[in-house]
């Protein structure tokens, strides 16, 4: 039996498991970016990139602990897949990424105030604010070849 009773939990705790290799994919392209870059001269976008990635890392950190909390048991990221796009290309695509992450964060947050997880709801609310903040910094960038 699992350790948390209510079923709407335990389907709280399988989504968030979902938010965690979420992140750890995130940060993992992040990574891969900042290689792609790093035979360029951008500092300024691969330090971005790290703020990203080590901010990716913190919310697989914090949904584990919500896991925790909840009753559950956080899942054990293994080394993410590689996806189809190079590095240099993702790099286009992570505005519109970071966008979809907004909206997918923010409806986590409406369920988590429906369920009256308040806890759960101030950390989302962190992840949604730290994401909007990278969305807004990003758009202070160009890259130009």
């Amino acid at each position: 039996m699992k350790p948390y009773q209510n079923s709407a939990i335990g389907r709280v705790v399988a989504l968030l498991n979902g938010d965690i290799l979420r992140e750890f994919h995130t940060a993992d392209a992040c990574v891969r970016q900042a290689a792609c870059l790093a035979a360029k001269d951008y500092p300024v976008v691969r330090r971005q990139i790290a703020v990203c990635a080590a901010a990716a890392l913190r919310n697989a950190t914090a949904l584990a602990a919500e896991i925790f909390a909840l009753g559950g048991m956080p899942i054990i990221p293994r080394h993410p897949k590689r996806q189809g796009l190079p590095a240099s290309k993702s790099i286009d695509l992570y505005p519109g990424t970071l966008r979809r992450m907004v909206t997918h964060y923010q409806r986590r947050l409406r369920m988590a105030e429906r369920l009256g997880l308040f806890r759960l709801r101030e950390v989302l609310g962190e992840i949604v604010a730290t994401k909007e903040q990278h969305l807004a910094h990003i758009g202070l960038i160009q890259i130009h070849d």
